[in-house]
């Protein structure tokens, strides 16, 4: 069943004027309940407006955005309750912290939603569970904890709304390697916790192989591809020339395949480089 679906999408900026710029244009696709859908595309592609529309900080130009099967402009005056369903991560979601400690900045939406009392402080220690927020941190200010700290209190913010959809634009912009690690795991966790939807705006086509269902391809405002993980990184020359990559171990294979080495070039994780790296060696012992 569809959870959210995107209809005819067209975005226009500067529209009735020469200048008018179809940021996205008639953009058609749905999501799964449950599913984590990566869209990718260059810089200008789209993907930032397109996502907006998903919660309702964008009106479509043209188009409409269901969630549940309901258009989530039916009723203009109630919007504010769609971004409780679809929640929105932005980059550096940690310069958006505003309030004097941590569990305020994390209560503030909840509270907005009408939570409080026992309901309140279960969902904010629940939440701080699953993103790492350690329980003496929730009476210290925010802009006290290092940066990778920060971020998991922004991220805790939304979550503790509980969002049916949550969209993520780029979560792990910044963070070193293991920051990154950390960030995707809370993804994980949190869809695994309440059968989340979760979407993922992503330069990294590693974290895309290691994470997500499926791959949404953004060019010049329109969807150039729309399948799964293997589906679209296996078209690795269409994404080369619309100025995106594969992940760097899928390069790797594919130059093993062009040496002449017996390998399946389609590996897109380490996980699946290791075996087939053991399978080539087994079929070595057996040969």
């Amino acid at each position: 069943m569809s959870i959210l679906e995107v209809r005819g999408l067209t975005h226009s900026y500067s529209g009735n004027t020469p200048f008018v710029n179809d940021a996205v244009s008639n953009v058609s696709f749905s999501i799964e309940k449950g599913e984590i859908i990566g869209i990718i595309g260059h810089t200008g592609s789209g993907k930032s407006t397109l996502v907006q529309h998903l919660n309702g900080l964008l009106k479509p130009t043209e188009g409409t955005v269901l969630l549940e099967n309901e258009d989530i402009w039916k009723s203009p005056k109630e919007i504010r309750k769609i971004r409780s369903k679809v929640g929105l991560v932005f980059q550096y979601p940690e310069y958006q912290l505003f309030e004097e400690t941590v569990y305020a900045d994390i209560a503030f939406g909840p509270k907005n939603m009408g939570l409080e009392g026992e309901e309140l402080e279960n969902r904010i220690e629940e939440i701080c569970k699953i993103v790492g927020v350690k329980p003496e941190y929730l009476e210290k200010s925010p802009f006290d904890l290092s940066g990778g700290e920060k971020r998991r209190v922004a991220i805790a913010g939304v979550l503790a709304m509980r969002p049916e959809v949550i969209v993520f634009d780029e979560p792990t912009a910044g963070l070193d390697p293991r920051g990154r690690e950390d960030v995707m795991q809370i993804i994980k966790d949190y869809r695994k916790a309440y059968d989340a939807t979760v979407i993922i705006i992503s330069h990294s086509m590693e974290d895309m192989a290691q994470t997500v269902d499926k791959i949404l391809v953004m060019n010049k405002g329109k969807i150039e591809m729309f399948g799964s993980v293997n589906e679209v990184f296996s078209k690795g020359e269409k994404l080369l020339e619309i100025g995106l990559n594969v992940p760097v171990v899928t390069k790797v294979f594919s130059k093993l395949k062009s040496m002449g080495i017996p390998v399946n070039p389609d590996v897109f994780t380490v996980e699946a480089a290791i075996k087939e790296l053991e399978r080539l060696r087994e079929g070595d012992k057996n040969a």
